[in-house]
């Protein structure tokens, strides 16, 4: 199968739940000139998935967590505190 489309987004914006459909709003940081030339987040394309879709999505990210882990380029937090900026 070839992927025909390609969407660059620099995470996801929100997760939601609409009836039997799960929602990630994917978000691009944008410079704004509100915030002296900040980058901000604004929303611009959004996945939907069922319940199962999801799952399968959830499982396959927590593998490649797995992976860059065992690689060390990220390391679990013992707190499970948000890391300070």
């Amino acid at each position: 199968m070839a992927i025909e489309t390609e969407i660059y987004a620099d995470g996801v914006y929100q997760i939601h739940m609409l009836e039997q459909t799960i929602r990630l709003d994917l978000m691009r940081l944008q410079p704004s000139p509100e915030n002296n030339g900040k980058p901000v987040p604004k929303p611009f394309e959004r996945i939907i998935l069922n319940p199962q879709g999801f799952l399968r999505t959830y499982e396959a990210m927590t593998q490649i967590v797995r992976k860059l882990e065992e690689l060390g380029y990220i390391r679990r937090n013992p707190d499970n505190k948000p890391p300070e900026a």
